[in-house]
């Protein structure tokens, strides 16, 4: 897959493209079944696959929400674009005056610089000042394929319910809704090695994107390290009990794991919520906090 980001030029010479519409964050169930969509069609008629977003989220520059990061930042959307069969990803940039494009300006200064032969879009997909454009006026000019909701649990899927679960911590109802467990990836960084003294080590996160806001506290997860997939426990937090930090920190503790893996990229799935964070009287209470923690977490892996 090609990430371009788009540019005032002609992109003609890509030849002929099916394409999606939409911020995707998240790239939940439906947004997947909408590119799927596109992939499929490109596929049967010859075509490219492309999907145009925006970067940074337009929520965030015209103020509609709080900045609390992404679902899924562009990194991991770019894999996740590709794994799912798309050939060119457009990223633009969304600012106070794009904010300000007319509808029939979007459609000649952006999409009219692509060869479009088919648009897929989500049945809320709105664009253009003041969201003016609607997937009706694109049926105007293009072939439009509109994807109607999909309902969960009597709920549309959508990003909004999406970070309010995992702002609750609430990883196993997010996952239904994602179709995947929600996920960061992130490159191991030396840290006090204080896990290591009290004999449960563990990697310090450095996260590889701005990711969406999590519920602090403890969580049963599955790491991927060079490919492979391995249980194991986190915290979020601070660590309140030894050697507090201002700046919450992802740490991860692999179960029957002793290699080392500083300097590499591992991707952290959350399974589930265990617990809140608690500061304990001293190093013992914790540890026989952690035991517990650990067993919990082998479990809930052992039955996923």
């Amino acid at each position: 897959m090609e990430l371009i980001h788009f540019k005032n030029q002609n992109y003609h010479y890509l030849g002929g493209i099916a394409l999606a519409l939409g911020e995707f964050d998240g790239l939940h169930r439906a947004h997947q079944s909408l590119i799927g969509e596109t992939v499929k069609y490109a596929r049967e008629n010859k075509l490219k696959a492309g999907v145009l977003t925006f970067e940074p989220h337009p929520d965030f520059v015209l103020k509609k929400r709080p900045y609390q990061g992404y679902i899924t930042p562009l990194s991991e959307k770019v894999r996740a674009m590709a794994a799912l069969g798309v050939d060119y990803l457009f990223v633009v940039n969304f600012t106070p005056e794009f904010a300000r494009l007319s509808p029939e300006k979007f459609e000649r200064e952006v999409l009219g610089r692509l060869d479009i032969r088919k648009i897929f879009v989500g049945f809320d997909y709105r664009y253009g000042l003041r969201g003016a454009g609607n997937p009706a006026s694109l049926q105007e000019k293009y072939p439009v394929l509109v994807l109607d909701k999909i309902i969960h649990n009597e709920k549309k899927i959508g990003s909004s319910i999406i970070r309010s679960l995992l702002a609750s911590g609430k990883t196993e109802e997010a996952a239904a809704l994602l179709g995947r467990h929600y996920s960061i990836t992130g490159r191991v960084i030396p840290g006090d090695g204080v896990g290591r003294k009290i004999g449960f080590p563990t990697a310090n996160i450095e996260m590889a994107g701005d990711y969406h806001f999590l519920k602090e506290g403890v969580y049963a997860v599955i790491i991927t390290v060079r490919g492979k997939k391995h249980a194991g426990v986190c915290n979020l937090g601070h660590n309140p009990t030894l050697n507090y930090v201002e700046r919450p920190r992802l740490e991860v503790h692999i179960l029957d794991f002793d290699e080392d893996i500083y300097g590499e990229e591992i991707a952290v799935d959350f399974v589930k919520y265990l617990r809140p964070e608690i500061k304990y009287s001293g190093p013992e209470a914790l540890l026989m906090q952690i035991r517990k923690d650990i067993a919990q977490a082998a479990k809930i892996l052992e039955e996923a």
